[in-house]
């Protein structure tokens, strides 16, 4: 189903997963990694940063139809296999087949033109 993807859509799929962690981390108020013991000072370049790539992919991933955002999302997000997200979208394993791969390449032409690969 994921085929063989050019280094830009393997770039953009690992953009897609960091912006999954980045946006869990965020609504959940982690914001490093590191367990606090007594008062230390907030990270605020690490949460700033954090911030503003989501935003920036989230940009990016609107340009996209919902049908293809919805695709990639439910394949690289969730790890749906190909008959969950076909049935979830509505359409045939086949139709999905060629679409992650078309939403993969819309995708990384996207963050490419945006600088964000």
């Amino acid at each position: 189903m994921t085929g063989p993807m050019s280094p830009d859509e393997a770039l953009a799929v690992a953009r897609l997963r960091q912006w999954c962690f980045d946006r869990l981390s965020l609504a959940s108020a982690r914001t490093c990694g590191y367990q606090r013991s007594g008062w230390q000072r907030r990270d605020e370049r690490t949460f700033d940063a954090r911030l503003v790539r989501v935003i920036d992919f989230a940009r990016a991933m609107g340009k996209l139809d919902a049908e293809e955002q919805a695709a990639l999302v439910l394949t690289y997000r969730d790890r749906e296999r190909a008959p969950e997200t076909a049935r979830a979208l509505g359409c045939s394993i086949r139709k999905l087949s060629y679409l992650v791969p078309a939403a993969r390449r819309k995708l990384a032409a996207e963050l490419d033109r945006l600088n964000l690969l």
